[in-house]
């Protein structure tokens, strides 16, 4: 069977690319000898995403026998909201393909051949507002290629009733995949342990030996639309409560999978909260040096620097699935977050969930990380148990699973 698949975020970091390069693991991980795939990438990534760090960790996944990389010229003036056939037609008609799938959002009106589209959440339906005329792009792209798309692939139950209900859509034409955990269990076991703690998270940066007792939030690039939706400001204002409690002396790190700047400062944190502040060593430090906010880091040292945390905290009020909370279940991390959209149904009983709106549960949350050592494992247990079910074996099988379905 021939797949032509179209991953815009394959070669940038964040969850998006997460999302991209475990796909096609797993689907490689999955697929038949007689399976191909010709994969179809941006040849420049930067030209769509200025503000994302690069990730190459693709390239082994792209030199294997049954896949053709096919580098795409991206015009300077053609969004990712519009459909693709002016960029994508050609390349996808050339590689004979059984099934096109493309992993965001949009595709194309005119497909050779069936096809699958990916919708990670619902956010530009629910809050058309903050995405301005993006919003408005996909509904009319939408309108355009809905017809056309045999399976629109959602990464959780909650995402699929969200963009159902509010495009609307035909369920029957839906297929849910969750995501699988992009690490190895070798990752993990190195990310877990103590032989690179010494080690700079990147170039003349902070080693996690600089820090002590700390909590990580691994919030990504939260500007825009994602400054409302990964709700930073409510874990900020719960992290001053617990620092002014009788709570043990701790940090809050954040994490960020973009470059620092004013702007992203500036939407990251209220004004109060940077004043003081400064940039050390590309990493920015509250007046207190209480909170830090790190620059963009490679895979390994964002593992690191998740697995030696006290807890997660992943305020975010919005997701489409929320890899972090896979991530710290791998890495045997206690997660505190928001009991909101998908993160119950991903999270179950293996999370601590609390208001995303109520940064006095979230204080109290990172308290009993804190002192109580009992709940604190009975989560990690509970974590590494229920993260046997995002595993790239059944990304991969329920991907090729559609993909069959549509070719026959």
């Amino acid at each position: 069977m021939r797949v032509a698949l179209f991953l815009p975020h394959l070669a940038v970091t964040g969850g998006l690319g997460v999302h991209c390069r475990s796909l096609l693991d797993a689907v490689l991980r999955t697929a038949t000898p007689a399976d191909h795939l010709t994969v179809i990438a941006p040849a420049d990534p930067k030209k769509l995403f200025p503000y994302s760090g690069l990730d190459d960790t693709w390239q082994p996944l792209a030199a294997d026998a049954r896949v053709q990389f096919v580098p795409l010229d991206w015009p300077a003036d053609f969004s990712l909201a519009q459909p693709l056939d002016r960029v994508l037609l050609e390349p996808m008609k050339a590689a004979t393909p059984d099934v096109v799938y493309a992993s965001y959002y949009t595709g194309l009106a005119d497909p050779p051949c069936p096809q699958a589209v990916t919708f990670h959440d619902a956010g530009f339906l629910d809050f058309p507002d903050v995405f301005g005329n993006t919003a408005k792009q996909r509904r009319e792209t939408l309108a355009l290629i809905g017809p056309k798309i045999d399976s629109l692939m959602c990464i959780s139950d909650d995402a699929r009733s969200r963009i159902c209900r509010l495009l609307p859509f035909d369920e029957a034409r839906t297929d849910v995949v969750w995501h699988g955990l992009a690490d190895s269990p070798a990752e993990i076991t190195a990310a877990r342990g103590h032989d690179h703690l010494p080690d700079a998270l990147w170039p003349d940066g902070d080693k996690l030996t600089d820090w002590g007792p700390y909590l990580f939030s691994p919030v990504g690039a939260a500007t825009g639309f994602n400054r409302v939706r990964k709700n930073l400001p409510t874990a900020v204002a719960a992290f001053r409560q617990l620092i002014a409690s009788d709570a043990p002396p701790v940090r809050l790190v954040i994490a960020s999978t973009g470059i620092l700047h004013d702007k992203m400062l500036g939407e990251l944190l209220p004004a109060a909260e940077l004043a003081g502040g400064q940039v050390v060593n590309d990493a920015w430090r509250s007046a207190d040096d209480r909170i830090r906010i790190l620059p963009n880091l490679d895979r390994g040292p964002f593992l690191r620097a998740m697995a030696h945390s006290r807890a997660v905290v992943y305020p975010s009020r919005y997701e489409g699935f929320g890899l972090p909370t896979i991530e710290a279940m791998a890495l045997g991390v206690p997660i505190i977050a928001s009991r909101a959209t998908s993160i119950p149904e991903v999270a179950g009983d293996a999370g601590y969930l609390v208001n995303p709106d109520s940064a006095d549960e979230f204080a109290a949350a990172m308290h009993a990380m804190l002192t109580q050592p009992d709940r604190r494992e009975e989560l990690i247990r509970k974590g590494e148990a229920r993260v046997a079910l995002f595993t790239l074996d059944r990304m991969g099988e329920a991907m090729w699973k559609v993909w069959r379905r549509l070719a026959k």
